[in-house]
């Protein structure tokens, strides 16, 4: 656990222990995950990672009971829960197969909705993340959601210790075990996408996400799972359904570069200036076109990925004021390509009403808790954050009326 001074003051929100990483909730209050080591119990100790490996891959969410409290060991799901799926369970892993699956990695759809659910039944860390996503998802669109909250954030939290506890065995993964670490992730991302408080757990999986196909690419040089993992399938058969009509407002792009420049004499660090030259060729691609400009976009992610585990666990914390000001700079970007997303997303039978709640609060909230002088140069990217929202929640309301 955290120190006792740790705890007093933050609702008793603890440390998740998702050894050997820094959890959501101790990087948000700027401290550092300590607990005792199973090995040596009267003692503290710390795992460093100094390179991008699949071990760095981990986060958690808010959890603050833990309803499930079984073994997170893996191996068989029947051996984790003997004949225990309640009728909520059946229900949330019901809505993830019709409602809520991720639409990523591209050319995966019918991946997620035929193999993976056969996988989590071997699969713990996996049918955890399932459930969590589903109970998610279910909790914002049913009138008396509210009550799936808990079971969520307890699927959520068991998903990332078994998760944590299958990258243990680094190199050793062989390509299905591979496969379903890369699955857990992308199902915790789109997870995180719906949690007011994820941006966190949204960079740190995504960031897995990119370490994982790496390994998985040079390792075995493709999945049996997804498709489309490459670079290369993205710019061969992803990016060419994108037009190369330019984006609708240059002027909105021509602010953006401006005030993205005003952030380059405070760069100090090497993950601000990967962040801040993944960023501005976002902006510039867009100039040229959105297919461009989506194409530019993907080298964020990269950007993410090739630091490594301390230097980018200090890039998110929340007082890192650069950092912050391009995350928010990220997030006006994802509003910007919110079309082309939707046009590469299959269609749905459901779409989420609330689906970009979350990116609106998260940008609000940075900007909140950024000092006044660092508001002055992001202050353009907040009103664009703020208009964004006022949009979509008129068209949502006159929809409702209409």
């Amino acid at each position: 656990m955290i120190p006792i001074e740790g705890i007093i003051g933050y609702s008793f929100q603890q440390c998740q222990e998702t050894r050997p990483f820094p959890c959501a909730n101790c990087v948000g209050r700027n401290m550092t995950c300590e607990y005792p080591s199973k090995e040596q119990p009267h003692s503290r100790s710390r795992r460093q990672e100094k390179e991008p490996s699949p071990t760095s891959l981990a986060t958690t969410s808010t959890l603050e009971s833990d309803p499930l409290s079984s073994s997170m060991a893996l191996g068989p799901l029947s051996s984790t829960f003997p004949n225990t799926f309640t009728t909520d369970d059946m229900r949330f892993f019901h809505h993830f197969l019709v409602f809520a699956h991720p639409h990523l990695p591209f050319g995966s759809e019918e991946s997620w909705k035929t193999l993976l659910p056969v996988h989590a039944h071997e699969c713990p860390h996996l049918m955890h993340a399932i459930l969590s996503l589903g109970a998610t998802h279910l909790s914002s669109i049913t009138p008396d959601g509210a009550k799936y909250n808990a079971l969520a954030s307890a699927y959520r939290g068991k998903a990332l210790r078994g998760l944590s506890k299958a990258l243990d065995n680094g190199d050793k993964c062989n390509k299905v075990e591979l496969d379903m670490l890369l699955a857990t992730s992308y199902t915790l991302i789109f997870q995180a996408r719906y949690m007011a408080d994820g941006l966190v757990d949204f960079a740190v999986m995504i960031r897995g996400c990119e370490i994982l196909t790496w390994r998985i690419l040079n390792k075995y040089r493709e999945s049996d799972i997804f498709k489309l993992l490459s670079p290369e399938d993205t710019y061969t058969y992803v990016a060419p359904q994108i037009p190369l009509a330019p984006y609708s407002d240059p002027s909105a792009l021509e602010v953006s570069i401006n005030t993205l420049g005003h952030i380059r004499p405070l760069l100090r660090d090497n993950s601000h200036r990967i962040t801040y030259q993944a960023l501005l060729g976002s902006y510039k691609g867009m100039q040229l076109s959105i297919r461009h400009g989506f194409v530019a976009f993907t080298a964020i992610y990269d950007s993410w990925r090739v630091m490594d585990h301390e230097e980018f666990m200090a890039f998110l914390d929340p007082t890192n004021n650069v950092s912050q000001a391009l995350l928010l700079h990220y997030i006006v970007l994802t509003m910007m390509l919110r079309p082309v997303f939707n046009q590469l997303s299959p269609p749905r039978v459901l779409r989420f009403p609330k689906e970009t709640a979350a990116e609106h609060q998260w940008g609000c909230d940075i900007y909140k808790r950024l000092p006044s002088e660092m508001r002055l140069l992001v202050d353009w990217q907040a009103q664009f954050i703020a208009l964004d929202k006022a949009l979509i929640e008129n068209s949502q309301s006159s929809a409702v009326q209409g």
